[in-house]
């Protein structure tokens, strides 16, 4: 697919269909988030006027079709939030189509009224005979019609419910355009269907339908807050990207609880100066660090690495030099070059592991307890401590991590925990193509002998003395030496 086209899509609800949600859905995320999109041009919903069914439609204007094909597009059906889940299954039907341009006649200004869909299926050797007739007769004549505005013929290129047409069948589809007030079925309209043309074209027709739409509500473009992004099932990943755009880009992801800030020291070092390098830095808050919206899919580690891969997509980034997480975000960057090996060169991962465990899993529902109980803020206060060695659990950056713990969104915190206890990437590990540094801060416990043990090829590890669970927050300086080697 390719070039200019037209994305149709009809819908019948079904008996349980609840008709305020449905609308909800359709209005405020369904059709915004394909109006985000910039090859998606126009999106527009119409009921039925004709008392047929199905009884909703959407229409798209699509700049190039080829789009259709890739992920920023794709993921928006595979990716679909809990809530457009539910109510899809509710519907009788859902007839999805696609079609390429053939040709428009007229102007468009703004949405029409009324449209007259017409599809009629014709054998190929008469194609050309058909389209003659349209454009040299018929579409002269539709324009004559009172209220009539523009004319659009388009080929079927992706079929629906029934398929693509036979072999050797084409399937045509004509979109006219009208005003609320018009003269369709009205005598210039009668002319048009009424001619010795016509119908020896008609008996050459192997199926026809014609559907008349009133036009109920465009759709607007999907507000997102500013320096974010809104996934396609409602998170939201606030990001900041610093540095000269011309530097290869070094990308920081947070752990658990944390925000984009726990990179502050690490991205003024990358974009000042870096052995003689510079580096361009995207930072991002994970989802559900600041809100967990309710339809949003349950969170897990393919999900949160394609969630970066979405942000880079948006951003119109096709490749980074270096993805960089620690714990959570370090399982993340090690996914991520799992999942999406074209588009990093290099990964760095820090204090983290390759795979969940019972214990670790235990550990987990009793914090999730812990805070269901107490607080966030007594989790925070509990989880700080263990992530930095007892000499700095009052140093300052151990009191800036604080606040950002006590803050993170607690449904948010318990799906993020729900990841960290059921995830596996050990038989994906001898697949990685990109070269690797792990580090970890010696007062980690177990992870830095852990970590020496993933068996990731062309990788190397790194320990930092006199730092834990956030290295690069305790031993600044060895942290940014290790890095500076790798980078």
């Amino acid at each position: 697919m390719n070039g200019p086209g037209y994305l149709a899509v009809a819908i019948q609800p079904g008996w349980n269909t609840d008709e305020n949600i449905f609308h909800d859905w359709y209005n405020t995320e369904h059709g915004p988030l394909r109006l985000r999109l910039p090859f998606i041009e126009t999106g527009d919903r119409y009921k039925a006027v004709d008392g047929q069914r199905p009884q909703w439609s959407a229409v798209y204007d699509v700049s190039d079709l080829s789009w259709l094909d890739k992920r920023i597009y794709t993921r928006l059906r595979e990716e679909r939030s809990l809530r457009e889940k539910a109510i899809m299954s509710t519907f009788e039907s859902l007839d999805r189509k696609i079609y390429s341009l053939i040709s428009v006649r007229g102007e468009f200004n703004g949405p029409p009224q009324v449209t007259r869909a017409v599809s009629m299926r014709i054998n190929e050797s008469d194609l050309a005979e058909f389209n003659k007739w349209y454009e040299e007769e018929h579409t002269d004549m539709m324009a004559k019609v009172p209220g009539w505005i523009r004319t659009r013929r388009f080929k079927m290129v992706v079929g629906g419910i029934n398929g693509m047409p036979p072999a050797g069948q084409v399937e045509c589809l004509a979109v006219h355009d009208f005003a609320l007030k018009n003269g369709l079925n009205g005598p210039e309209h009668q002319a048009a269907m009424d001619t010795p043309w016509r119908t020896k074209i008609m008996g050459k027709v192997q199926w026809k339908e014609s559907r008349t739409w009133g036009h109920h509500l465009t759709f607007d473009k999907l507000e997102e807050p500013p320096s974010s992004v809104i996934c396609t099932d409602g998170a939201e990943l606030r990001f900041q990207l610093e540095g000269n755009p011309a530097d290869p880009i070094v990308v920081c992801v947070n752990s658990i609880m944390t925000n984009l800030h726990i990179w502050d020291d690490v991205a003024k070092d990358l974009i000042k100066d870096v052995n003689g390098k510079t580096f361009r830095v995207l930072r991002y808050n994970s989802r559900g660090y600041s809100q967990q919206a309710e339809k949003s899919n349950h969170t897990n580690f393919d999900l949160l690495a394609d969630d970066l891969e979405y942000l880079l997509q948006r951003l119109n980034i096709d490749k980074v030099y270096t993805v960089m997480g620690v714990s959570m975000g370090g399982v993340t960057a090690i996914n991520f070059a799992i999942r999406h090996p074209d588009m990093l060169e290099k990964f760095v991962a820090c204090d983290c592991n390759v795979a969940s465990s019972p214990a670790n899993s235990q550990a987990w529902t009793d914090r999730v307890e812990l805070a269901k109980s107490k607080g966030m803020a007594e989790l925070a206060k509990a989880t700080v401590d263990r992530w930095f060695t007892p000499e700095n659990h009052d140093s300052p950056n151990a009191k800036k991590v604080l606040p950002m713990a006590e803050q993170a969104n607690f449904d948010g915190f318990e799906q993020s925990t729900n990841a960290l206890s059921d995830y596996d990437l050990k038989p994906h590990l001898t697949n990685i193509k990109a070269p690797g540094l792990l580090i970890a801060g010696e007062g980690d416990g177990k992870l830095p002998e852990a970590m020496q043990k993933f068996g990731i090829p062309n990788t190397t590890f790194k320990s930092i003395p006199k730092a834990g669970h956030l290295p690069f927050l305790e031993n600044h300086a060895a942290f940014m030496e290790a890095l500076a080697g790798f980078l």
